[in-house]
């Protein structure tokens, strides 16, 4: 890894580690995208942006560990950036029917987990009603559970990268299932796991050296650790 993409895991690593999972993901995202505000775009697309920044910083392929269901056996996979890519759909938008009454809405949002979090029992409902995009003659509070449940298979076909699932196969027992599959949990982990890393290096050759962190990041990781061994008694 060079200087400068250590120094970019260091401003990835401090704009996004004292905010709440979700604000952490959207920094993550924004970084990604060169953009300021991803909130307003779906959750696969966002997603996207993430796969992209997680190929810049560490390369395409993922090393994983997965729990079997069936016998708990942790079970090593390697994935890569193209088995986690979706082909984008057509439209974000999609309608269902009560009756007479045409329900159009559209695919969710990061502003729209923002906006329910914390919410009570009924956050499902609250998360559809922000997506509807028609005037219904009776607030989407009444609709009943069969339409939401009819509009929550739709949502997750307008936006199939939002729901990542990959298949896997138990070497133990042979089960086989599709494990989900959390980008943001997982670029995440690397990051911050790389930056303390990085940290550790600098606090540590600055003590014996007087060494800047810019001295630091200046020099590769296998001379650092030569030199990380050199000081230790």
């Amino acid at each position: 890894m060079s200087a400068t993409s250590e120094a970019r895991i260091l401003a990835l690593w401090e704009a996004a580690a004292d905010r709440p999972p979700l604000l952490r993901t959207l920094a993550l995202a924004a970084a990604g995208a060169q953009q300021a505000d991803v909130a307003d775009l779906t959750i696969g697309a966002r997603d996207r942006h993430l796969l992209a920044l997680r190929q810049e910083c560490f390369g395409p392929t993922l090393a994983c560990l997965v729990d079997c269901p069936s016998c708990g056996t942790e079970l090593e996979m390697e994935l890569s950036i193209a088995d986690l890519a979706v082909e984008d759909v057509d439209d974000d938008r999609e309608a269902v029917h009560l009756g007479d009454i045409k329900i159009e809405f559209r695919a969710i949002t990061s502003r729209d987990l923002l906006a329910i979090a914390g919410s009570s029992r009924a956050a499902r409902r609250d998360l559809i009603a922000r997506c509807v995009t028609t005037s219904l003659p009776d607030d989407t509070q009444s609709l009943p559970e069969s339409v939401l449940d009819q509009m929550s298979a739709a949502l997750a076909a307008l936006d199939p990268q939002a729901d990542i699932h990959v298949e896997a196969d138990c070497a133990v027992c042979d089960h086989r299932w599709n494990a989900p599959f959390d980008i943001a949990g997982y670029l995440w982990s690397e990051v911050n796991a790389e930056a303390v890393r990085i940290l550790h290096d600098v606090h540590e050759l600055a003590m014996v050296y007087g060494w800047s962190e810019n001295d630091v990041l200046a020099v590769s990781p296998a001379r650092r650790r030569r030199y990380l061994e050199m000081a230790t008694p």
